[in-house]
């Protein structure tokens, strides 16, 4: 049952995504400014030191505005990449360099890339009902791997994955933990976002506590 709140949500959404794909250049902070408003309403990160583009901020916008609609959702990701192979960890590994880079000394970037090489990062995709275990593709023991054998869950859309899995405070917005959102199935750290050209659900340990 959709609340008046998700319904209103819905509608920000879709006229965030309709001002962020009409925009101009003279009008385009001020569009940026109000689609980060209706990602921050979500409890999503919209700055512009998150792994999130524009382009990324309209295609989260397409799903959030979809909700509801399984077809929509499933879209929302595409055809996806092969999550499994060493590629797409080549990949993963180099988009995160440049995000640390980008960071400074630390950050979620720092975090995620820290976790891919100690193999605790997990990479996730219901659309295409597939979850795998990060490897680094520098290391030497992995030098002869080409891809690797996933764990099959369930196939879903976007909405209802993150529902299911992000924590959400009293305000109805996803938790944050030292700047990255909380998983509540197993108290880990996430993060959800593009991954070249396709969404993915990234989950690690948190850091022990002091």
């Amino acid at each position: 049952m959709v609340s008046a709140l998700d319904n209103t949500r819905m509608v920000s959404a879709q006229y965030a995504l309709k001002n962020l794909r009409s925009s101009d250049d003279g009008s385009q902070d001020a569009q940026s400014s109000s689609a980060a408003s209706i990602l921050s309403s979500y409890g999503l990160d919209s700055s512009s030191a998150s792994l999130l583009s524009n382009q990324a901020l309209s295609g989260l916008l397409d799903t959030l505005s979809a909700k509801g609609d399984t077809s929509g959702e499933a879209n929302a990701t595409g055809d996806s990449a092969d999550v499994t192979s060493a590629s797409f960890m080549s990949m993963l590994k180099k988009q995160l360099q440049d995000a640390a880079a980008a960071e400074g000394e630390s950050g979620k970037a720092h975090d995620m890339l820290a976790a891919l090489e100690a193999g605790t990062l997990t990479i996730s995709d219901p659309t295409q009902g597939v979850s795998i275990a990060a490897w680094d593709v520098d290391n030497p023991d992995e030098a002869h791997t080409d891809s690797k054998t996933g764990k099959a869950i369930d196939v879903s859309g976007w909405s209802d994955f993150l529902d299911a899995h992000l924590e959400r405070g009293a305000d109805g917005t996803f938790v944050k933990k030292n700047g990255s959102y909380v998983d509540q199935t197993n108290d880990s750290n996430a993060y959800f976002g593009l991954i070249g050209s396709n969404y993915y659900y990234l989950s690690w340990p948190q850091a022990a506590a002091a």
